[in-house]
């Protein structure tokens, strides 16, 4: 059994309503549907709200999913709407990516690892995720965080996969025009 029928025999238990259910399916996405919606929302105790929500609206839109695309795929369009519902609520008030990035370290980890130039730049590159517009910042996290495929993110964001790649190019743009800036004010040469 592919862990695609895993998946769509969970959500045809959640349909009848098997509670448990969601259980098999937050084990296997949980970790994904956390860490895009932090990369969306950039606040860790957000991205927890959101990952609790959306697996709630896992259970309850099951019977919704209609079987054109893999399961991955529709949950991951669930997460991807739910946060862009949620940045809209807020009105694009400026995110803090690097306070939520920092609060996923605990101080054991940085000890172990020995590793504060990793999470330093990875505050930097969250930071710089969090002045990409939404769209921008979809499509670039879709890609280049998630690894999505172009088909699978014109599936999660309903568009053609050309349209995907002319925006992931001016995402990529942008985010390269933010880190450019951002090392300049630094004092570090860009060549």
């Amino acid at each position: 059994m592919t862990e695609n029928q895993k998946d769509l025999a969970a959500l045809k238990r959640c349909q009848a309503g098997d509670v448990g259910a969601v259980g098999m399916l937050f084990d296997h996405f949980g970790d994904r549907v956390f860490r895009l919606s932090l990369n969306l929302l950039g606040c860790h105790a957000e991205a927890e709200d959101a990952t609790q929500e959306i697996f709630l609206r896992i259970y309850d839109k099951a019977g919704t999913f209609a079987g054109r695309s893999k399961v991955s795929t529709w949950v991951h369009r669930l997460t991807v709407n739910f946060c862009l519902n949620l940045l809209k609520a807020r009105k694009r008030r400026p995110l803090t990516l690097v306070d939520g990035v920092l609060e996923q370290r605990s101080s054991a980890e940085l000890d172990a690892s020995g590793s504060m130039e990793q999470c330093e730049t990875a505050a930097l590159v969250h930071s710089l995720l969090a002045r990409l517009p939404a769209e921008a910042r979809t499509i670039f996290v879709l890609r280049e965080v998630d690894g999505c495929s172009y088909q699978d993110i014109g599936e999660i964001l309903d568009i053609a996969p050309g349209t995907v790649m002319s925006r992931l190019s001016r995402a990529r743009d942008k985010f390269r025009q933010l880190a450019s800036a951002s090392a300049e004010s630094l004092g570090v040469k860009v060549e």
